[in-house]
């Protein structure tokens, strides 16, 4: 078995160049100060774990929420153009069906669909990306 990735959401406070987004959404190693900024400064929750064995080929049919929500804000992220999704009412609704549970999903940690829902109208307005490395910002 291999080892778990874990995912945090991260509303940043204040907005991303596209530049900077293209570079977050593409894992390129180039300089992102905007963004590193917002990161600093952003409130993170809990999403959730997964392993190889909860991926899918399929859009929207991994086996656990934190990856559901992952491939979806990658694709809000990356569609039409390259940037930071902003938290609307329509957005924070598509993000909680995601963690809803499924028949057919995998055992994984996740954050509850009312937690979610708690942390996105909270941050209304917020842009909103996942993170793989814990914040370093605030206490876990």
């Amino acid at each position: 078995m291999t080892d778990p990735f874990f995912l945090w959401l991260a509303a940043l406070p204040h907005a991303v160049p596209a530049s900077e987004a293209w570079v977050h959404w593409r894992l390129k190693d180039e300089p992102t100060p905007i963004l590193d900024l917002a990161l600093r400064q952003a409130d993170f929750l809990y999403l959730g774990s997964w392993t190889e064995q909860h991926e899918s080929d399929v859009p929207q049919t991994a086996r656990c929420p934190a990856l559901r929500v992952s491939d979806w804000l990658f694709f809000k992220g990356t569609i039409d153009d390259w940037h930071v999704p902003k938290l609307d009412n329509r957005l924070i609704a598509e993000l909680v069906g995601l963690v809803e549970p499924r028949t057919d999903d995998l055992p994984a940690d996740a954050a509850t669909p009312d937690e979610l829902r708690a942390f996105l109208v909270d941050h209304l307005g917020d842009g909103v990306l996942f993170q793989e490395e814990p914040p370093t910002n605030q206490k876990l």
